[in-house]
């Protein structure tokens, strides 16, 4: 039987980006996305939160143009798996990025002046960004 597996939402981030290196190397970045939906017709909105992990050289893209507050699309897939915490075992769902459209640049605060991408592929292991100047 075949499977499918992909989520895609428009959201904002709740903080900024937090980064680090594995033990090999690897790039790999965090944010958690608040997504509005209503839970009755003619009730207010509530917001969900949920953890996005991004790998490799689209951590550091993520890194570096990302800020608490911007509104994204993105598309990625669930992935689950469970650790030993201070309180037994442990499980984590999350998002791993897949793909990624910045719908919103935040203003003086963005750590990248009047940022325009010309160009993201993210369909090979390596991302190649453009930016203009």
């Amino acid at each position: 039987m075949k499977s499918f597996n992909k989520v895609m939402l428009i959201g904002n981030l709740t903080a900024d980006p937090e980064s680090r290196s594995t033990q090999t190397g690897v790039s790999v970045a965090y944010f958690t996305l608040a997504v509005n939906r209503k839970k009755r017709p003619g009730q207010d909105e509530v917001a969900d939160f949920h953890r996005v992990v991004a790998w490799g050289t689209f951590a550091d893209l993520v890194t570096r143009l990302l800020k608490k507050g911007m509104s994204i699309f993105m598309v990625g897939n669930l992935q689950s798996h469970s650790f030993e915490g201070k309180n037994g075992k442990q499980y984590v769902t999350e998002i791993v990025l897949q793909d990624l459209n910045i719908l919103t640049w935040k203003g003086k605060e963005s750590r990248v002046q009047d940022p325009e991408v010309e160009e993201v592929d993210l369909s090979g292991e390596e991302i190649s960004a453009t930016m203009a100047a």
